[in-house]
């Protein structure tokens, strides 16, 4: 019998230090703000911990790239019909 190379991470979700794309980015601009604000080493590594400890809990259990899809949801204008529905259109 002839055997395939298979490979096992492909259907895996992509991430870098344990978080997706967008949610690193979040945290690299809470790195930036908080370290244009504050001058204290220190206290602006516990508090960026503090953010990912909170991204990564966070996000578990939530499906790939649900940050995305709720920022693309609210910022996408929405059309609301003016017209009156049909009693027809509510039935179905």
């Amino acid at each position: 019998m002839n055997k395939q190379k298979g490979y096992n991470k492909l259907h895996e979700k992509n991430r870098i230090l344990g978080l997706e794309f967008f949610d690193l980015l979040i945290l690299i601009l809470f790195y930036l703000v908080l370290f244009i604000f504050s001058k204290n080493l220190i206290a602006n590594l516990v508090i960026l911990l503090i953010v990912y400890l909170f991204l990564i809990f966070y996000k578990k259990g939530k499906p790939p790239h649900w940050w995305e899809s709720v920022i693309r949801f609210l910022l996408t204008p929405k059309t609301y019909s003016m017209r009156k529905e049909k009693d027809e259109e509510t039935i179905r």
